[in-house]
């Protein structure tokens, strides 16, 4: 029973508190360009979580190895950038061999999931914040998860912030920046912050 209130509490704080885009802006270019487009967000969600859980895995491994050495902090993004770049060309070349269908269809997203500053960003997150391989893997599915959430988020709004009921000066970008910045003010008081007058 406490593992599966732990696996519980780690995988709300993940996809909740600790929201890549809201509480940290990783991602947000291109949580407002999947937004825009919206015809396949849930294909950009499942290869956005899909890579974020098997990039979560190789990081705790390659997190174990790093600690041995003192001077590990020197090399260890270059390590990430690997590893990051292995599952996508591991993943694209898989998807192509197995399944042209379903590469045809989700190509175009998978590089976009792959390269953003909420994939990168959340392996060092995951990095300081998790010790077992469980909370690397429930953290890592649920970076995927709260990213997917967000851009869900975003693009049921998209189409108001650039109605024309809005002030041409708020109208579009400078809109969905006040947005984000209130949402993210909402997803941080999530997790327990305490403001001292």
């Amino acid at each position: 029973m406490e593992l599966l209130k732990n696996i519980v509490i780690a995988a709300f704080t993940s996809v909740i508190v600790e929201n890549t885009i809201f509480s940290r802006a990783l991602g947000t270019s291109t949580l407002i360009m999947v937004a825009r487009n919206k015809k396949n967000l849930f294909g950009f969600g499942l290869s956005v979580t899909f890579i974020t859980s098997i990039v979560s895995i190789l990081t705790y491994f390659a997190a174990k190895a790093l600690k041995m050495d003192e001077n590990s902090y020197i090399y260890t993004p270059l390590v990430y950038i690997l590893i990051l770049g292995a599952v996508y060309i591991i993943t694209l070349l898989c998807l192509w061999k197995f399944a042209v269908a379903l590469f045809v269809k989700i190509k175009k997203y998978i590089h976009i999931s792959a390269f953003n500053c909420a994939v990168l960003g959340s392996m060092f997150i995951i990095t300081e914040y998790c010790e077992t391989f469980t909370d690397h893997l429930i953290h890592g599915i649920g970076v995927g998860l709260g990213f997917v959430l967000a851009v869900y988020i975003t693009a049921a709004v998209y189409d108001r912030i650039y109605s024309e009921k809005v002030p041409y000066s708020f109208r579009g970008y400078p809109l969905l920046m006040i947005y984000l910045g209130i949402l993210g003010m909402a997803f941080w008081g999530f997790s327990g912050h305490i403001i001292n007058y």
